[in-house]
């Protein structure tokens, strides 16, 4: 079987590390071989995720070598406004048309391929863009298993469980962006440490048990496990 590599275009340093530290050891054991890159120019901390930005480093990755694949892992409510596919789910959600979260994430990663495909030319993407949009953040994932979040941060496995209940699955976990997960567990917990914590907590979980309660986060990575050089 041969190697796969996957260049991931990512918003921020929770997500690189969680990449570079949890998922990478776990698909590597399959021969795919991903690598995170933080959008935007060195330096950049995350957040203003907007799409000419990540346009031009998806396009300039598609561009360097054509045997390596283009993956994402954005979250959705930091995209922009003039991101494609966004304008289809609000006006999708104001004629009454009640999304899931996977619905929009799908909607979100179809519109962002077709806007890629339509600027660069076919032959250089091909199938090597796999875009993944979380609906939220990363930290949605963590609360695939309240008792390892309450074990590692000293939270009270109820307030956890207060939380969850509210919704289908993890990924669902998130009403605006004051209410997102990591906030959730900051107000929780006051020296929560982003970056540090979620890396162990997602380390403890394990991929395997994440991908059973997160189930748009299990089919992009079953596209990952499918490619073929």
């Amino acid at each position: 079987m041969s190697n796969i590599t996957v260049i991931l275009v990512v918003e921020g340093q929770s997500e690189q590390t969680f990449i570079r530290e949890v998922l990478a050891p776990y698909l590597s054991t399959k021969n795919i071989f991903i690598q995170p890159a933080l959008i935007g120019k060195p330096g950049h901390k995350g957040g203003n995720v907007r799409f000419d930005r990540a346009f031009d480093d998806i396009q300039r990755l598609l561009k360097q070598r054509n045997n390596t694949f283009i993956s994402t892992m954005f979250d959705f409510f930091r995209i922009d406004k003039k991101w494609p596919g966004l304008e289809d789910i609000i006006n999708k959600t104001k004629s009454g048309i009640k999304l899931t979260t996977e619905q929009k994430a799908v909607i979100i990663e179809e519109a962002t391929f077709k806007a890629v495909i339509k600027a660069v030319p076919k032959t250089i993407v091909k199938n090597r863009f796999i875009p993944y949009f979380e609906m939220h953040e990363f930290e949605a994932m963590l609360f695939s298993d309240t008792d390892v979040i309450a074990e590692k941060t000293g939270i009270k496995k109820t307030d956890l469980e207060k939380i969850t209940k509210q919704y289908n699955c993890p990924e669902d976990i998130n009403d605006d962006p004051k209410k997102a997960p990591s906030k959730r567990l900051e107000k929780l917990k006051n020296d929560y440490l982003k970056v540090t914590m979620g890396k162990i907590i997602s380390e403890t979980i394990g991929i395997k048990n994440i991908r059973k309660k997160c189930q748009h986060f299990d089919q992009w990575l079953k596209k990952l496990e499918n490619l073929k050089s």
